[in-house]
């Protein structure tokens, strides 16, 4: 289960607030945060703002830490502020669809989905400014139940009719055995575990491409 706390809104060390954005007939993003002015925002332009923020936290050495770390039995704990490090996207506005890394120096980094995380898995340097090595703990939740279980050992499945943030959603379940009943349900076209995640599955499954390399 994943709890959320309040805190500030802060990313990377940058004072922003991207707000909830409405798409209009014309195409045009417009602004539906209370306490803004009213006036529309070109998508283009928001993209950019994203783009450059995620650009900047890269090259000073990865994401700020997550405000509040995993507890001690695992549990993701959002913070409204927490942003995911690939989409700058709120996690804690869809904490069902939630993820976590920690690192060997200790910091926590949630992530808006299953599908971030992998990217951040495939391209450590890029998004968190470290090698996989660094990479300690890898937390998903249970599609079933909620429960935060191990990354690692999850059953994780591609191609379903389940939708989450970003999208289809890649969903991750804590006990193999209820697979079956998960297919039946929704649909699969791919299953496999974090171990067999390399380039040209993350293509496979998502159809997007992975940035350079930072090697």
């Amino acid at each position: 289960m994943v709890a959320i706390k309040a805190g500030e809104k802060s990313y990377h060390g940058h004072i922003v607030d991207i707000p909830r954005l409405t798409l209009s007939k014309e195409g045009i993003i417009v602004n539906q945060t209370p306490h803004s002015r009213a006036g529309l925002l070109p998508a283009a332009l928001t993209t950019l703002l994203i783009l450059l923020i995620t650009a900047s936290a890269a090259g000073q050495g990865g994401p700020t830490a997550a405000l509040h770390p995993l507890t001690a039995d695992g549990q993701i704990v959002l913070s409204p502020s927490d942003r995911c490090p690939v989409c700058a996207m709120f996690p804690a506005r869809r904490p069902e669809a939630a993820a976590a890394l920690t690192l060997e120096s200790g910091e926590t980094v949630y992530f808006c989905s299953n599908g971030c995380l992998l990217r951040s898995w495939l391209r450590p340097g890029v998004y968190l400014g470290r090698n996989r090595q660094t990479i300690d703990r890898v937390v998903v939740q249970d599609y079933f139940s909620g429960q935060c279980v191990d990354g690692r050992s999850a059953t994780w499945v591609a191609g379903s009719d389940v939708m989450g943030p970003m999208g289809p959603a890649i969903v991750t379940l804590g006990n193999t055995d209820h697979l079956t009943v998960f297919q039946k349900r929704h649909g699969s076209q791919r299953v496999f575990t974090l171990n067999d995640v390399d380039d040209a599955l993350w293509q496979t499954i998502s159809h997007r491409q992975l940035p350079a390399t930072t090697d």
